[in-house]
């Protein structure tokens, strides 16, 4: 069975879960129907099953870890429905964005909701794992601002260093603290919860760098987001980093010319990501997600094979390798 198949096969207990934690009640449906339009259309929902199967790998109970996978998911959602926003995206999983559909103002105020909803489940985990999440969510939010401040100040000289701290906020940290929090419920040793951490937080940046790849060279149809729009808000990506140090004087006060200029031109967009394939940008990103992941794999090896650790392994792969 495909790695994704059996992730589908847990994400209904996620589904659940969530809906005790933000029920759709008659008084409260200009918040939560705009929250609920984003999560029926689905996800993955890796970031909340990596919890549970951390959990399992350590030699726990997965299911003592759902309160708490719960809890990631919705937060992950969160920021989805605020970040499409602050990037001017058009599509979410297929579909128009919530802000497309329920106007900026309603759907902020759902966002708002859908924290308030979230920081209210987390009363009901112990304080250490509390800790843990409270740190990941600063560090998302810490994360997107700094790449926010980076697209409004058009900034050219970002290093390669800087963009991984980014990115290992941004969106490693939710990750890397499903794993970490996972070991935690499960009772694993520190050697076991630190592993499996740093494995979360290298599949977590590798996880970003595809998701960049497939923003310029994605099939829209399985990507389900709008392809090249990473162009269109001037995102500085590893590719783009990459690029502006490994191509003509030329070719790089051009790419700076396309990205500074938010435009949605896709003859402009496509020019913009032929010179990132002619610096060979993008198979640099590729290599890099693969290299991080082979070594976040290999750090595994300490915990002992079973199915969790198992599907870890091949989660991973699969993190750097889809298409969607």
């Amino acid at each position: 069975m495909e790695i994704l198949d059996e992730l589908a096969l847990e994400a209904p207990k996620i589904d659940a879960y969530m809906k005790k934690v933000i029920p759709s009640a008659k008084d409260s449906k200009n918040v939560t129907d705009p929250i609920w339009e984003l999560l029926n259309r689905g996800g993955k929902r890796f970031r909340p099953i990596m919890c549970m199967l951390s959990c399992e790998a350590v030699g726990g109970d997965p299911r003592t870890a759902l309160h708490t996978a719960a809890i990631i998911e919705l937060f992950h959602n969160f920021t989805l429905i605020h970040d499409d926003i602050e990037d001017g995206s058009e599509m979410r999983r297929g579909k128009p964005c919530i802000h497309k559909i329920y106007g900026i103002p309603t759907t902020i105020n759902s966002g708002d909701g859908m924290l308030l909803y979230t920081l209210k489940a987390m009363e009901g985990i112990t304080p250490d794992v509390r800790e843990v999440l409270y740190k990941s969510f600063l560090q998302v939010l810490n994360g997107q601002g700094m790449e926010l401040k980076w697209n409004s100040e058009k900034k050219q000289d970002v290093l390669e260093a800087g963009y991984f701290q980014m990115v290992g906020m941004k969106t490693g940290a939710l990750i890397s603290a499903a794993c970490e929090t996972g070991a935690m419920i499960g009772g694993g040793r520190q050697k076991q919860i630190t592993t499996l951490k740093s494995y979360g937080m290298a599949v977590g940046i590798a996880f970003q760098i595809q998701d960049d790849i497939l923003n310029l060279i994605g099939e829209e149809t399985l990507y389900k987001k709008e392809i090249g729009g990473d162009i269109t808000e001037g995102k500085r990506t590893l590719m783009t980093i990459h690029a502006l140090s490994h191509t003509t004087p030329t070719e790089r006060e051009e790419l700076i010319s396309i990205l500074n200029s938010n435009t949605t031109d896709k003859a402009n967009i496509m020019r913009g990501v032929t010179i990132l394939q002619k610096a060979g940008s993008i198979n640099y990103a590729k290599e890099k997600a693969k290299s991080m992941v082979k070594n976040a794999k290999k750090d595994l090896k300490i915990l002992k094979t079973n199915s969790s650790t198992e599907k870890l392994l091949r989660l991973a792969d699969f993190l750097i390798e889809r298409e969607l």
